[in-house]
C-alpha cells in the first residue's frame, strides 16, 4: 500500500513541479545574478561529462573561468564533448574579444566503477594539482538488465553508488586542503522518493524480474543518504566542505531517452531542457546564496526540500546508513584487492 502511495504522490509532484512548466514557475523567484560568478582559479571535477547534464555543467564551469577536469568512461565520446564545449565557448567569446585557454578544459578517461582507476586518478591529481574546489558527482547509469562488471559487482550499483562513494571518499582530503568553501554536489533523482534505503540486497540478486528503474531509484536513495552521512562525518565548520545532493527534475537528456524510452516518449513534450535541469547543480556548485544552506541538504530548483514524501515511510535510521557505509568500505577493499586486469 505504501508503494502505491509513493508512486501516486511522486507522479503528482512530478507533473506539477518536475516538468518544464514547473521550472518556469519556480524560476520566477530566482535571483538572476546568483550564477554570475567568476571562477578563475577554481578547480572542478565533473564525472560523466560527455553528455547531458554533466556536459552542460562542465561547459558552464569552464565558461566562468574554472579549470575543469572532465571524467569520462569513453575517451572518444569525452574528447568529442570537450571539442564541442571549446567550439561553443570560443564562438561565444569571439564577440567579446575574450581568449579561451584550451588547457583549462581537461579530459581524463575514468570509469568510476573501476575503483583502481579512480584511485590512480586521484593519486595523480593530488600530486600534480593538489586542490579541488568543486566535485560534481554526475556519472550514472540505468541498465535495464542485470549485468556485472569485470570484478563481479552489479553495474548500476557499481557506478551509481560504489563508484560515487569511493571517488568522494578519496577526494575529501584534497577538498579539505583546498580551503573553506569547497563543495561536493551529488546528482540524485526524484525517483529516490519511491524507495526506502534497503541494504539487504544492494546488488539486486533477489530482484525477479530485474527492473532497472527500481535499481536506479534505490541507488539514488543511497546517494542522498550518503550525502547526509558525509556532511555529519566531515563537518563544514572543521573541513570547509559543503556536501549537497539535488535532483534536476525531469530533464531531456540522452540518458533518459536511452534508458527510459517509454517514459521519454510519453513526456518529451514537457521535459525540462538540459540547461533547466542543470541550473540547480551550478547554483549548488558555486553560488554565494548557498553559503548559508546547511551542509547535507537536498536541493530542488534552488531550494532545500525534504528527502521524503509526506507519510511515505522512507526514513532511515543511523544504523541503516552506517551499515551501508560499512558494506561499501568492505566492498571497496575487496574490489581493490582483485586482479581484473585481463
Amino acid at each position: 500500500m505504501s508503494s502505491l502511495y509513493r508512486l501516486s504522490a511522486w507522479a503528482f509532484f512530478g507533473l506539477k513541479d518536475y516538468t518544464r512548466r514547473g521550472y518556469e514557475s519556480n524560476s520566477k523567484n530566482f535571483n538572476n545574478e546568483a550564477l554570475n560568478v567568476d571562477l578563475t582559479g577554481k578547480i572542478a571535477i565533473v564525472t560523466g561529462a560527455n553528455s547531458g547534464l554533466g556536459k552542460h555543467v562542465a561547459s558552464e564551469l569552464f565558461r566562468r573561468g574554472a579549470t575543469v577536469y572532465m571524467l569520462c568512461r569513453d575517451e572518444t565520446r569525452g574528447e568529442q564533448a570537450r571539442q564541442d564545449i571549446l567550439s561553443q565557448i570560443k564562438t561565444s567569446f569571439a564577440t567579446e574579444n575574450k581568449v579561451v585557454d584550451d588547457n583549462l578544459l581537461k579530459l581524463h578517461k575514468v570509469d568510476i566503477s573501476d575503483l583502481k582507476r579512480v584511485k590512480e586518478f586521484v593519486k595523480q591529481f593530488d600530486q600534480e594539482v593538489g586542490n579541488c574546489h568543486i566535485l560534481i558527482n554526475n556519472a550514472g547509469v540505468m541498465n535495464n538488465e542485470r549485468n556485472l562488471t569485470n570484478y563481479g559487482v552489479e553495474t548500476n550499483f557499481a557506478i551509481n553508488t560504489l563508484g560515487t562513494f569511493f571517488l568522494t571518499k578519496q577526494m575529501i582530503p584534497i577538498l579539505q586542503k583546498s580551503g573553506p568553501g569547497s563543495r561536493v554536489v551529488i546528482i540524485s533523482s526524484g525517483g529516490m522518493y519511491l524507495n526506502k534505503l534497503d541494504t539487504s540486497d544492494l546488488q539486486f540478486e533477489r530482484m525477479k524480474p530485474f527492473r532497472g528503474t527500481l535499481a536506479y531509484a534505490q541507488n539514488k536513495r543511497q546517494q542522498v543518504e550518503l550525502t547526509e552521512y558525509w556532511a555529519k562525518a566531515n563537518p563544514e565548520s572543521t573541513t570547509g566542505i559543503k556536501f549537497l545532493s539535488m535532483h534536476p527534475g525531469w530533464a531531456d537528456t540522452p540518458g533518459v531517452n536511452k534508458s527510459m524510452e517509454s517514459f521519454y516518449n510519453r513526456t518529451k513534450s514537457y521535459l525540462r531542457t538540459t540547461a533547466q535541469g542543470a541550473d540547480t547543480i551550478l547554483w549548488a556548485a558555486f553560488s554565494k546564496e548557498v553559503d548559508d544552506i546547511p551542509t547535507g541538504s537536498f536541493l530542488f530548483d534552488r531550494k532545500v526540500v525534504s528527502t521524503h514524501l509526506p507519510l511515505a515511510k522512507t526514513k532511515s535510521t543511523e544504523d541503516d546508513v552506517k551499515k551501508l557505509v560499512d558494506i561499501l568500505d568492505k566492498l571497496s577493499e575487496e574490489v581493490l584487492a582483485k586482479d581484473y586486469s585481463s
